[in-house]
């Protein structure tokens, strides 16, 4: 398509932006992975783990591993802000062509890992979507299908997945404004806006593992309802902002 800007795997750079709240005992795993998957595949990367002023001792585990690895840095939340302010923090700070996110839980798999990398350069997003879903307890499952099926039909779209670990042109992104969600409704909002702006994207299948230690909040209320608000804010912003402007003028224009 006309905006694409893509490169060939071989000179891809790409800024690996790290979610942790809460993750100490997972983070270890998450950095191990990376290097394993990357390494001779990806040329040059930065890896940026971004503490959402977490509870437990995630920031010490952080800053320890970014002492044993000088392409390792930590940005520290000062207060907790949630998945979209904090995926946008690390946003921010990258260097490198792409950006990707890669959750501090440690459920994407080494193999996984590899598998979208040898995907980065082919278009302007990669957007990942999940294979073995049953790994998901139901409940979770159940939203999520909820969730990624809303969208496609408000917006006339066929994804398998919106909540994935997706690799995105970084100067796509850091011209976006903090996404207002909590949860795991962040990404959506910015793929859908690339999407309308005609950028190219690939969907790549990937398994997960399930979490080592710790359990996952993203079905919790707050969660739910931020979803919920960001949804109806792409709706107006998206469809009926437009309506509504058009409306108003040619009203305008009669008088």
């Amino acid at each position: 398509m006309a905006h694409s800007k893509t490169t060939s795997r071989n000179n891809a750079s790409v800024s690996i932006v790290v979610l942790a709240y809460n993750e100490a005992r997972n983070l270890d795993g998450v950095i191990k992975s990376i290097h394993q998957a990357l390494d001779g595949r990806i040329p040059k990367y930065e890896i940026i783990i971004v503490n959402d002023d977490s509870r437990d001792n995630t920031g010490q585990v952080a800053e320890n591993l970014a002492r044993q690895n000088s392409h390792l840095k930590v940005i520290h939340n000062v207060e907790n802000r949630g998945c979209g302010f904090t995926f946008m923090s690390g946003v921010k700070a990258a260097k490198h062509e792409y950006v990707w996110l890669i959750p501090g839980d440690d459920e994407i798999t080494t193999d996984s890992i590899e598998t979208i990398a040898n995907h980065i350069g082919k278009a302007d997003m990669i957007i990942p979507y999940v294979l073995n879903f049953a790994i998901r307890p139901l409940s979770r499952r159940i939203v999520s299908w909820g969730y990624t099926a809303l969208l496609n039909v408000l917006f006339w779209k066929k994804l398998h997945y919106y909540n994935g670990p997706c690799v995105i042109r970084t100067d796509l992104v850091k011209p976006m404004t903090t996404v207002n969600s909590r949860g795991f409704a962040f990404m959506a909002p910015i793929l859908l806006r690339l999407m309308k702006q005609k950028h190219t994207y690939t969907e790549v299948g990937i398994t997960l593992q399930n979490r080592r230690y710790g359990k996952a909040s993203v079905n919790n209320l707050l969660n739910i309802l931020s979803a919920i608000k960001m949804i109806a804010w792409l709706v107006w912003t998206m469809h009926l902002a437009s309506v509504f402007k058009n409306t108003a003028n040619q009203a305008t224009a009669k008088h």
